[in-house]
């Protein structure tokens, strides 16, 4: 019975009950895209700031220069997955005019710096790029090579205490960063012209993770290891806790106003509705309706309709969201069930929300007058 009244209210004023439900439809869209993007936010924004590099540094403890290479292979130990940077400085010269000498391996260098770039040599390839045992390359970053007038494929002399060594320009980097200010070779190079053998200046560590795993991990390592400190990279690590939490905080507000704004578009319409069926609700009470049993009608139809868009606004926000993700993190988003229920809820508390005035009203309304036509 109940339902069959909720039909013939919807087909007697359609284009009233399109209208809630298209309001309703929107703000389910708009909370189904925003918590599909907001539940893989984390994930997303860590893949884009693993793009800056390593997020933790090892250094050696206190006012030590260098430490144990071996603390290297305690790391690979605790985390055999872990990617790591091994670096070794020293300050040498070059056409007697100082500069200072990084030693490193460059295939993680490379891999964990994706916005580094290299100007290799006159064939246009990163000839020498390998950890391959017996391979030397040499990079200048671009400041020290417009300084000194280096080209790609140039022999360089580099002097050290009483030594010089001569290599091959194998490339120029460009970074953005302090590596721009130095030149790089392999860390065994280093290590055996500055005398250095097994001895680094610091490790950079890229730990996979939000800013919180990577703190957790942070601790982890440093109660494992000892004859370090291990300190995380500040602007990497709270720049992405700042960048996420700003986001998500946009995100809730802007959902807020916009659900705001629907349910009061949806109260106007029900309002609009039981103002104009006011003789209809006026002759139900006059009959012995009761005010919960009239209210119930409008109750019932909201929820209807707010189930209906639930389902509608699931799907097409999803779809929104994937779009987003594509556009912003050229990706894909997981499929999540779990935020059905939660459109759901919203939806449906948006709509009761908007009923709430209108039902209110019909208590209000005295059959005596309306019939009367006062």
């Amino acid at each position: 019975m109940l339902l069959r009244i909720i039909i013939r209210n919807i087909l007697i004023q359609p284009w009233r009950s399109a209208a809630a439900l298209a309001a309703l439809t929107v703000g389910a869209i708009l909370a189904s895209s925003f918590l599909s993007l907001y539940f893989d936010l984390p994930r997303k924004m860590t893949a884009e700031f693993k793009s800056l590099g390593p997020n933790l540094v090892v250094s050696p403890p206190g006012e030590a220069q260098t430490m144990d290479q071996d603390i290297s292979n305690r790391l690979n130990e605790l985390h055999p997955d872990l990617a790591q940077i091994p670096w070794l400085y020293a300050v040498g010269s070059s056409n007697h005019e100082s500069l200072v000498i990084a030693g490193t391996h460059i295939e993680p260098l490379l891999a964990l710096n994706p916005s580094w770039r290299i100007d290799a040599n006159s064939d246009g390839e990163s000839a020498g790029l390998s950890q391959k045992a017996g391979s030397v390359w040499f990079l200048a970053g671009e400041k020290v090579a417009q300084r000194f007038g280096w080209k790609p494929g140039q022999t360089v002399a580099v002097n050290y205490g009483d030594k010089q060594l001569s290599f091959p320009l194998t490339g120029i980097l460009s970074t953005g960063e302090s590596a721009d200010s130095q030149v790089l070779l392999p860390l065994n190079l280093l290590q055996d012209m500055a005398q250095q053998q097994n001895r680094m200046s610091l490790i950079q560590l890229a730990i996979p993770g939000s800013s919180q795993e990577v703190e957790q991990t942070r601790q982890l390592l440093a109660k494992s290891i000892s004859g370090a400190e291990i300190r995380p990279i500040r602007e990497i690590v709270e720049s992405e806790g700042r960048v996420v939490m700003k986001v998500k905080g946009l995100m809730f507000g802007l959902t807020a106003i916009v659900l705001g704004i629907v349910v009061l578009s949806v109260m106007t319409t029900i309002s609009r509705t039981v103002f104009e069926r006011r003789h209809d609700i006026g002759v139900m009470k006059a009959i012995g309706g009761s005010d919960a049993a009239v209210s119930r009608i409008f109750i019932a139809q909201s929820t209807l309709l707010g189930v209906m868009a639930s389902i509608l606004g699931y799907l097409a926000g999803f779809g929104l969201a994937q779009w987003a993700a594509l556009r912003i993190f050229q990706s894909t988003l997981m499929w999540r069930w779990d935020v059905f229920p939660v459109v759901l809820a919203i939806t449906l508390v948006m709509s009761l929300a908007a009923t709430a005035l209108p039902v209110h009203r019909i208590r209000m309304l005295s059959p005596a007058v309306v019939l009367k036509g006062d």
